[in-house]
């Protein structure tokens, strides 16, 4: 493990399967979850979020899970993906599911493979800086201890209804330890948390094959094996793996929401991320105040001109910062 390919042994699991109906963003539209639309001018945050896979890994070794029900909506974007590259899960409650057989499929490949998990519910204003961190955190992979990295977000902005991480510097290396979660706090609680230097988290995974899955198997015993042997099928035929909510007999109603990938759960470092735009679109409240944020902004683009200046240049800074070894100086850490 102290060596990544930079194309073979990469995968890219895009997380498309969040079920949360959302208001319609738009006149004449009807409501479905976010990440099926556009917000601003463009395209969908699915079709973007497929485009940032590709951008570090190769196409055909981008993967999807995504929600039968909402097939109409992500299965356009999806054309390049092939059949088996796609993990459907059949009732909302199997979504979890869907993800972990992807992690499977790639751990079946190879344990030492690297995998990023990206939330397609999620919007960005400045894609190369994202982009930067992500290579960034691949990089620094082969040096971290638990085999596993997320993003955190700190963005001039105050994030809204979103995910906190506590963190602090760690011994060795550039990354940081996770010190605590913090859930969709309050808004002031999220302010204090922000002024001690807490990140928003990002749900942006990055890890060894074998590291994710020996964590579905400490947490899911026997079910592993079975989402094994559906994927092994699909791939064999040729066909989408479509997962089911209960893959077992016997299975408990609380097993799907019985494995977490937050910290306090999954053992991980996290990589800082400085003025990317970053939104979770966690709530109906923050896709409300995105929403509005950019039609103000389309409002006064068209009043004043914009140039893209600012966006060039703020993605310039942060990669001079990352290869000076400085891209954790905005947190005062």
């Amino acid at each position: 493990m102290k060596h990544v390919e930079p194309d073979g042994s990469r995968w890219c699991i895009v997380v498309a399967d969040d079920h949360r109906a959302d208001r319609a963003i738009g006149p004449g539209r009807h409501p479905a979850p976010v990440q099926y639309c556009r917000l601003g001018e463009g395209a969908t945050l699915l079709q973007r979020a497929l485009h940032r896979a590709a951008g570090i890994v190769p196409s055909s070794q981008v993967l999807v899970s995504a929600f039968e029900e909402n097939r109409d909506f992500w299965e356009p974007a999806a054309w390049f993906i092939r059949p088996e590259k796609r993990f459907v899960s059949v009732t909302p409650q199997a979504s979890q599911l869907s993800v972990a057989a992807a992690i499977l499929s790639v751990a079946a490949h190879s344990t030492s493979d690297v995998i990023t998990i990206l939330p397609a519910r999620c919007y960005v204003e400045h894609e190369g800086i994202l982009r930067r961190a992500m290579n960034h955190a691949l990089a620094e992979l082969p040096a971290v201890p638990e085999g596993a990295v997320t993003l955190g977000m700190l963005d001039l902005e105050e994030g809204v209804d979103e995910d906190y991480l506590l963190v602090r510097r760690a011994r060795t290396g550039r990354s940081l330890r996770v010190d605590g979660f913090a859930r969709q706090p309050v808004p002031w609680v999220a302010r204090r948390l922000r002024q001690h230097g807490a990140l928003v988290a990002s749900g942006i995974l990055m890890g060894y094959a074998g590291v994710f899955a020996a964590h579905i198997s400490k947490h899911w015993p026997g079910v592993s094996k079975k989402l094994t042997q559906l994927v092994a099928a699909a791939a064999a035929r040729g066909e989408e793996c479509k997962v089911p909510s209960v893959v077992n007999k016997g299975d408990s109603p609380a097993l799907p929401h019985s494995l977490r990938w937050r910290p306090s759960a999954f053992q991980q470092r996290v990589i800082g991320v400085c003025r990317s735009g970053w939104s979770g679109l966690k709530s109906p409240q923050s896709v409300a105040r995105m929403v509005e944020f950019l039609s103000n902004r389309a409002a006064a683009e068209m009043h004043d001109g914009f140039g893209a200046d600012d966006v060039d240049q703020a993605a310039a800074e942060i990669d001079v910062s990352y290869r000076r070894g400085e891209a954790f100086s905005d947190l005062g850490l």
